[in-house]
Order: structure tokens, then C-alpha cells, then sequence
């Protein structure tokens, strides 16, 4: 028989494995398509950004880029849904090249009510993954990222090739980031009690539009699945 402690550090192994093991699922979608379901998503963007695919044997939601003279843009969906703390995660194909950002964020509907924060998982291309959140309040803006920054996460080519889950767990006492079931980063933030939704865009920023090389593209983000736990 396995001793008190012993079980005590399964039952913690186990929650650090999946964040969502003592919550219940309150959003979902599988993305099989034809379209997308308007009674859970709004686009912005250019909504033709927005596609259903087939990868190997998966079925997803495809963000590409629009080609354009300036090529600057966002193109992306928002859930309709909204909760206060939850974890929040989705199964993503990242961009393989930079110039260009696929990104997951928690975000309030008004951030301009403080204090507010945006949980982010961003994926800058060459493998790049980043953790973050942007921190506002009656003081000013503070970007709070993790030792991860700069470095990379995942083995070579795996952001790219193969769909992975990325978490974002939103607690009473702050967040806290995972990829594949691996904390990562943790933000201890815990005034915020506004609702929050999820929303995936693929971006080309000003600062980033240097980098990017029009013959890599399309260069796409793809989403396999999503799923709200609260």
C-alpha cells in the first residue's frame, strides 16, 4: 500500500499534468467544418482568412495571411463565450517561419476597465513559442514573460509540424502557461474578476513585416480543437 505522502505526490503529479482534472468543460469545438459555428465565433479581420482543412487525419480551422501591397494585418476569430478563472486550451499548428505570429489570448471584453491583463501564447516562427501577459493597472503597463522567452520550448520543427495543446489556467491567485501538459510560465496577478474570452489570430505586425519572406508563403496556423474548462 502506497504511503499518505506517496499519494499525496500522485494526486499533485496529476494536476500538474492536466490542469483541468477537478473543472468542467463549459466551451468547446472541434472545428470539422463546413463553417464556422457564428453561434460561438466572431471574426475580425478579413473573414476569408479563415478556412476549414484537412492536415493528415485532422480536421482544422486554418488562419492564413491575405496578400496585400503592405501586407500588414490581423486575421483571427473570438469566442463568444466568456468566464471568470478556468483553463483554457487549444490544440495549434504554429507558423514555421518569421514575419509573421500565430497567437492564443485570454483577453477581457473592455481592457479598458483596470486593472486588466492579456494572457498570451505566441508563436513567432523558427520553432520560437512565447508566454506572456500584458498587465495594466491605474500605475501603467508591465509585460511579464518568462524565462522561456527567446528560447525554445519544444524540439526542432515540432511548433510547426504537428498540432500541440497550449494551456493558459486562470486561478484565483494568477496564471500559468502550458504546453503539452508542461507548466511553463506563471504570473501571480489576482485582482482581475472581469470575464475573459479566448481568441486565435495570425498577424503580421510593422516591427515584424522586415523579417517576413513572401516565397515562404502561405505559411499558415491551423487549430485543431478548443476547449473552455471552468
Amino acid at each position: 500500500m502506497k504511503s499518505f505522502f506517496a499519494l499525496c505526490l500522485s494526486a499533485i503529479a496529476l494536476s500538474a499534468a492536466n490542469p483541468a482534472s477537478n473543472m468542467k468543460l463549459a466551451f468547446s469545438d472541434e472545428f470539422d467544418g463546413p463553417a464556422l459555428d457564428a453561434a460561438k465565433w466572431a471574426t475580425y479581420g478579413e473573414a476569408t482568412a479563415m478556412s476549414f482543412v484537412t492536415v493528415g487525419k485532422v480536421k482544422a480551422l486554418r488562419i492564413t495571411l491575405i496578400k496585400r501591397d503592405d501586407m500588414i494585418q490581423t486575421n483571427g476569430i473570438r469566442a463568444k463565450h466568456e468566464q471568470v478563472r478556468g483553463y483554457f486550451e487549444a490544440s495549434i499548428r504554429m507558423n514555421a517561419n518569421p514575419g509573421h505570429t500565430g497567437n492564443m489570448t485570454i483577453r477581457p471584453k473592455d481592457d479598458k476597465v483596470l486593472p486588466s491583463i492579456l494572457a498570451l501564447w505566441e508563436g513567432t516562427g523558427e520553432d520560437y513559442l512565447t508566454p506572456w501577459a500584458r498587465y495594466v493597472d491605474d500605475k501603467g503597463q508591465n509585460d511579464l514573460r518568462s524565462d522561456a522567452s527567446g528560447k525554445k520550448i519544444l524540439k526542432g520543427g515540432e511548433p510547426s509540424k504537428k498540432f500541440n495543446t497550449y494551456g493558459i489556467l486562470w486561478t484565483e491567485k494568477g496564471f500559468a502557461w502550458f504546453v503539452n501538459g508542461k507548466q511553463i510560465h506563471k504570473v501571480d496577478r489576482t485582482p482581475i474578476g472581469s470575464p475573459m474570452y479566448v481568441q486565435f489570430s495570425h498577424r503580421i505586425g510593422e516591427w515584424e513585416r522586415p523579417k517576413l519572406n513572401l516565397k515562404q508563403l502561405p505559411d499558415d496556423v491551423d487549430i485543431d480543437w478548443v476547449k473552455v474548462w471552468k
